[in-house]
């Protein structure tokens, strides 16, 4: 509410108008005068503009909010490929009802257990199995980049993690010659950038 100027000029006129009203209080000084009236005016401007600018900011925060699970869910696909590339017993196993998408959007601790887990173990992955990850990122960097000026709308620091996991999926998508360890390193990286760009705050 006090970020609103109008609120700013409203409290600084009703204050000389308090100063002014006790100047020229005493006897009659309610009768023919304006001041009271203006004054009454200054609080109910304050009281709208304020209720006014808290609603406002209230929705423009819900958008936000709603456009920063949209942008983790965008990117939620490579998790399930993360994980499908770690030895079945270090692979996250989810509860039934709950799914990548849901985990991506609220930083659960899946994610976190599935970076641990990728930060341990063994990464054996085929060149086949590297080139169909590739395959799919090309397919998808085109909407990933689109997305991007929906992270500017965010905040900076938001900005900023996004364009470093796209650099991360470019990274991956575009290479000729992609060793496992090299693809392990980047499914590390996009890992932490994601539980970085859900962290910031908005």
């Amino acid at each position: 509410m006090l970020k609103n100027p109008i609120v700013h000029i409203f409290a600084a006129l009703l204050g000389l108008l308090m100063i002014w009203f006790g100047l020229a209080s005493g006897e009659g000084a309610f009768v023919g005068n304006m001041l009271p009236e203006l004054i009454g005016f200054c609080l109910e401007g304050i009281f709208f503009i304020g209720i006014f600018t808290w609603i406002q900011g209230r929705k423009d925060q819900e958008r936000k909010h709603a456009l920063k699970q949209s942008l983790a869910g965008a990117v939620r696909f490579i998790c399930p490929i993360i994980n499908s590339s770690l030895p079945p017993e270090e692979q996250i196993k989810l509860e039934a009802n709950d799914n990548w998408t849901r985990q991506t959007r609220h930083n659960g601790k899946p994610i976190k257990a599935l970076l641990a887990a990728l930060s341990r173990s063994s990464f054996a992955i085929t060149d086949d199995q590297i080139r169909a990850i590739q395959q799919l990122l090309r397919t998808r960097l085109s909407t990933l980049d689109s997305l991007l000026s929906v992270s500017a709308e965010l905040s900076h620091s938001h900005l900023s993690a996004y364009t470093m996991i796209l650099t991360e999926f470019h990274k991956i998508a575009e290479h000729h010659h992609f060793e496992g360890s090299e693809l392990k390193t980047s499914f590390k990286n996009l890992l932490r950038l994601l539980v970085s760009f859900n962290n910031e705050p908005l």
